[in-house]
């Protein structure tokens, strides 16, 4: 991961969207992302399948979104991580993906959430490039949505993409 953060900050990169996660963490990588977050980085990873409040790496890292999964109602989806380092929800309940041989699959995870937050904040950072991470995250999280149960905040990006390009415009 390091050698990835590494690689993405060379070339430039303002967002990293991870679906990937386990229970080990490491001092060096969870130094190399508060170096890079510090250095402007925005990183954004799944929090986790396994439906319990364990923590899981490097969602958890202190300078990394952690993204649960919600469904298409807003409820708090079964299999998705929760625990105190979850700061966003979005949808990963049956979401189309592309698969092999140019199908599509109906799949569910906080991987399928991820690219949502992932997305919506590279679309408000490229209209609004001065923004800094904090303004990024507020813009998403300040969104008047009603919760979901254990979630402090629900993003539905799909569906209120443009709205928050327009809340923007008052920063």
């Amino acid at each position: 991961l390091i050698a990835a953060i590494n690689q993405c900050q060379a070339a430039g990169a303002n967002i990293t969207s991870m679906s990937l996660g386990g229970s080990g963490q490491s001092t060096a990588e969870r130094q190399a992302f508060e170096q890079s977050y510090a250095a402007g980085m925005l990183h954004i990873a799944a929090a986790g399948n396994g439906g319990n409040s364990c923590l899981s790496y490097p969602a958890s890292y202190d300078a990394v979104v952690s993204l649960a999964a919600v469904d298409s109602s807003g409820a708090k989806a079964s299999f998705s991580q929760f625990n105190n380092q979850v700061e966003i929800a979005a949808p990963g309940v049956n979401v189309n993906s592309s698969w092999n041989n140019g199908a599509y699959k109906s799949i569910s995870c906080t991987s399928m959430a991820t690219p949502h937050v992932s997305g919506g904040s590279a679309l408000v950072w490229s209209h609004y490039p001065q923004c800094s991470i904090s303004q990024i995250l507020n813009s998403l999280t300040s969104l008047p949505l009603s919760p979901a149960q254990g979630f402090d905040t629900i993003v539905h990006l799909l569906s209120r993409k443009r709205g928050m390009i327009l809340e923007l415009e008052d920063i």
